[in-house]
């Protein structure tokens, strides 16, 4: 309720105060436009009057007089001279919203904080206290001191008297703020608590998550031994690259008017892996999602691992429980699902879904699913196992949710969300979560890291430019992670030194400010809790980035840790620029995840692919459950491919192990994912009960 009250409501409020802004000055430019046509008008007459010896004045004044010529003067200095958008003045109109609004937080919340933050909660009283009255005015008592110089001239009336509807709108939107950044807090609340809750240690030993356990122990002890190590490598790399750019000597990365230049890589030429690919895939055999799926469960035992809420018992109608994942992952819903297929009734499919389909049952399925992908012999060929990437998918609602971003320059103006998926160098998709259409990615890319549930061990990690923050860069480095995002434009980069300028070189243009040794070396208590809480899982990340996001510019451990993410920003950055290859294996790597978006968009088609659910429950099953079929698709087809290449080789043909990396599990032609949700009855098997291969004649 809590922030549905603040942020549901903050957000949309700008969002229409910024069109009012936007429609009033596209007025002023149409009427701007229309007197400047007047005006032309008035002096083609006047010069044509004048040609013709005729008196220019007379004419000139009978197309527009004086007073209408001085007011077209003032409107033609308007758009020479636009004054800048107020944004809080076009505010004035919401306040209406937020007079409902209001009343309902304040009498449903108790709200704490720290000294910074004490005269926002005095204003929060008084406000309280004038809910029920709402012609009083606000006593000269009431606190000034958090409201910034953007709200004052709104706020301070004639320098004494406050104006109470902007007053009201000042401290909600200020409450928003400082909700997000933990400076104020409420009681009881998981989302809503002061960073140092969040940094506490758990008061109780409990198991570590496997891939949190396999991160390597702190490799900086002391703040002294990290900037020792990585500002020394930073001076050296700095040095290198500027000598290298003045030489001409980076593959690929040219230095062009004082911006870094990269030359686009001709791609490499895939015919030969398109051609296997399509050998290969004809071999695989024609299939239902039915049966793939059940085939799928029949290695892993997927429905086992879906326990019962009570019991823990597995779903006693194993095809029941295929149906109803089917239905969640196709979009298609319970209702229509047993329309269309026999094995079930709805109250039966939701009986399933409702008993067995949770977050937890979800997560161990996924899991084993992802291993047994890993444990694949024709899996190695994807990748070493140790690498992944992630990537946001959008997809549209059928109306306004919970967690729907509704207003997205890339999407438009429908209400949408994102599923940002994790996907191993395997293909494995090992992790989902919903976001907003809206939100920053960069928030979600540790989580799904460290808690995936899987037995994967991962290293090294891709995105693309979404999922880039300096906080991500300074995180992953410290808890042994390699990131290795894209770095689409080296022309507006900015490198970072703790040295001065010309130690650089042809660099020194793109250094930004002098990186701060001292303010890490001040913090780096504080770091040290942050990387021990992400650790421990008393925290999660996407939160812990988010506060670190809405602090105030002045706060000490963002700036720190915005420092070190400089420092491994910079070095990764050096890397993109000197190593071809890196750049090369990126690009593929990040394909995989295109690729996969795409399958998962073939699956999750009806209703023309929009999530009609509101509640962010119901799109989270939605995400979990196409991550789910996906990933038995992905099995599935690897495991076939396999054995086709096996055949093929055993027939004396030889593949290049260059042209074998190329390969993909991700086709769907031979899947009948659509209409067709009944089950075969058994197909003719081979000794290792496995389906014949399709072979030529």
């Amino acid at each position: 309720m809590l922030q549905e009250l603040t942020f549901s409501v903050v957000g949309p409020a700008w969002r229409r105060a910024e069109k009012r802004g936007t429609a009033r000055t596209a007025t002023l430019e149409a009427a701007g436009r229309d007197r400047l046509g007047r005006l032309a008008d008035a002096i083609d007459a006047g010069a044509a009057a004048h040609s013709g010896g005729k008196d220019a004045h007379a004419a000139l004044v009978a197309m527009q007089t004086w007073e209408e010529l001085a007011v077209s003067a003032r409107q033609l200095r308007q758009l020479l001279r636009p004054e800048a958008s107020d944004l809080v003045a076009d505010l004035g109109p919401e306040h209406a919203v937020f007079r409902q609004v209001g009343p309902r937080l304040l009498a449903n919340f108790a709200f704490e904080g720290a000294a910074c933050v004490q005269p926002l909660l005095a204003a929060l009283e008084h406000l309280r206290e004038l809910s029920g009255h709402p012609r009083r005015v606000l006593p000269a008592t009431a606190p000034t001191t958090f409201v910034s110089r953007r709200w004052r001239r709104h706020v301070i009336v004639e320098g004494k008297a406050c104006n109470r509807r902007f007053y009201e709108l000042c401290v909600l939107f200020e409450l928003r703020d400082r909700l997000r950044a933990g400076d104020v807090w409420v009681h009881g609340s998981r989302l809503y608590q002061p960073l140092d809750a969040c940094l506490a240690p758990p008061s109780a030993s409990a198991p570590l998550p496997l891939a949190v356990a396999r991160l390597p122990v702190q490799p900086y002890p002391t703040a002294e031994s990290y900037l020792s190590q990585r500002l020394v490598l930073l001076d050296r790399r700095l040095r290198d690259a500027a000598q290298a750019l003045e030489a001409g000597a980076a593959d690929g990365v040219t230095l062009e008017g004082g911006k870094l230049k990269l030359r686009r890589t001709v791609a490499d030429d895939k015919s030969e892996a398109d051609q296997l690919a399509s050998r290969l895939y004809r071999m695989v055999p024609q299939i239902r999602i039915t049966d793939l799926l059940d085939e799928v469960d029949g290695w892993t035992d997927l429905a086992g691992h879906f326990g019962h809420l009570q019991t823990g018992r597995p779903p006693g109608d194993r095809r029941a429980f295929l149906a109803t994942l089917i239905a969640e992952a196709n979009n298609m819903g319970l209702t229509r699902m047993a329309q269309v297929c026999p094995v079930a009734t709805r109250r039966q499919l939701l009986w399933v879904a409702t008993w067995h389909m949770r977050e937890e049952t979800y997560r161990i399925g996924l899991a084993r699913l992802v291993e047994a992908q890993h444990r694949q012999p024709m899996a190695r060929w994807f990748g070493g196992g140790g690498g992944a990437t992630s990537d946001g998918q959008h997809f549209f609602l059928g109306g306004a949710g919970e967690a729907a971003g509704v207003v997205n320059a890339h999407y438009g103006r429908d209400p949408a969300i994102k599923l940002y998926t994790h996907i191993s160098d395997r293909y494995a998709p090992f992790h989902v979560t919903v976001i907003a259409a809206t939100a920053n990615e960069a928030a979600q890319v540790l989580d799904g890291l460290l808690h995936h549930g899987s037995g994967l061990d991962i290293r090294e990690h891709r995105t693309d430019a979404g999922g880039v923050s300096d906080h991500v860069f300074a995180l992953m480095h410290l808890l042994g992670l390699r990131f290795l995002p894209r770095i689409p434009n080296l022309d507006d980069r900015r490198l970072y030194a703790a040295g001065a300028r010309l130690r650089y070189g042809v660099l020194g243009p793109l250094l930004g400010e002098r990186l701060d040794p001292g303010l890490i070396a001040s913090h780096w208590d504080d770091i040290v809790r942050v990387t021990a809480a992400l650790r421990a899982g008393s925290v999660t990340a996407a939160l812990l980035l988010k506060k670190l996001a809405a602090y105030p510019k002045q706060n000490g451990l963002a700036l720190a840790l915005r420092e070190i993410g400089r420092i491994e920003r910079t070095l990764a950055t050096l890397d993109w620029i000197g190593d071809p290859g890196l750049r090369r294996e990126t690009t593929e790597e990040l394909n995989k995840g295109e690729s996969r978006n795409a399958l998962a968009r073939a699956v999750s088609f009806h209703r023309l692919g929009r999530f009609r659910d509101r509640s962010h429950e119901s799109h989270l099953h939605r995400a979990a459950a196409l991550n789910l079929v996906t990933a038995a698709i992905v099995l599935w087809n690897t495991r076939y491919l396999g054995r086709a290449l096996d055949h093929r080789i055993r027939s004396g043909e030889r593949c290049d192990d260059q042209v074998l990396r190329q390969l993909s599990p991700l086709g769907w032609e031979h899947i009948n994912l659509t209409g067709d949700y009944i089950w075969s009855p058994q197909a003719d098997r081979d000794p290792d009960g496995m389906r014949q291969l399709v072979l030529s004649p």
